[in-house]
């Protein structure tokens, strides 16, 4: 695990990454969100200060790279759709009926993301095409662009640690991830950290290429992205 002082050794060292690896198609795990359910719009975008935003906008830039070197680009979003069920006043149909609705929005052919998504996406040269969609095996919710949480917990994998077996089940699925061909870049909170690196990465996942991020989540509307490498834990980086 190695510490990053700033964006510019980030990017670079993550370019870098791209360069060297064999694979023909770069997955970015980035612009991953909490679903909070008390919110007028519970696609709370914001709700983990500027990781969200920031992780996109910079798997975008490097994705820009890849694409240069003739890589294919994809873009998968996780929500984090449980850890705020319980953070309200709400009946928990109120709660599966938003998110019901939500994934349902953001389900089909036709679907788009938030315009603050879409918008990031366009500016480096990409859109819908480039998700990565997850089959929720609900009605109304087979092509979605948010892969569900709640869903990936669910396996039937022997992984205590739920946030473990839900990544864990991403990557196994060859559905999803290709091992073979595919390089996969992740911006993963950092409390996540010991979960991912310790049990997913270390035990369950064999045969696998990535490079993993991990930055701060909790640090508050005022901490700025700079900041990010300097609070908490900062930016960490581990390579697989």
């Amino acid at each position: 695990m190695k510490q990053i002082k700033n964006e510019k050794e980030l990017i670079k060292k993550l370019e870098e990454d791209i360069k060297t690896c064999k694979k023909r198609k770069i997955i970015f795990f980035s612009g991953h969100f909490p679903l909070v359910y008390s919110h007028k719009n519970i696609e709370a975008l914001d709700y983990w200060g500027k990781f969200s935003i920031y992780t996109l906008e910079l798997a975008c830039r490097i994705g820009q790279y890849a694409k240069k070197l003739h890589r294919d680009v994809e873009f998968v979003f996780f929500v984090d759709d449980h850890m705020y069920e319980d953070w309200n006043n709400l009946k928990p149909a109120q709660i599966k009926t938003a998110r019901r609705n939500l994934y349902r929005l953001r389900s089909g052919t036709k679907a788009r993301l938030p315009k603050q998504y879409s918008a990031i996406m366009k500016k480096f040269g990409f859109d819908g095409n480039n998700v990565l969609r997850h089959d929720h095996g609900r009605p109304g919710r087979k092509d979605c662009l948010y892969f569900s949480e709640k869903i990936l917990r669910s396996s039937n994998k022997k992984i205590e640690n739920p946030c473990a077996r839900e990544y864990t089940e991403f990557i196994e699925n060859p559905k999803y991830f290709n091992k073979r061909n595919s390089y996969l870049i992740s911006f993963i909170p950092n409390r996540c950290r010991e979960n991912i690196c310790d049990i997913a990465l270390d035990k369950e996942i064999k045969n696998f290429n990535a490079s993993h991020i991990f930055m701060e989540t909790m640090g508050g509307a005022g901490i700025t992205r700079k900041d990010l490498f300097k609070t908490g834990r900062g930016v960490l980086y581990r390579k697989d």
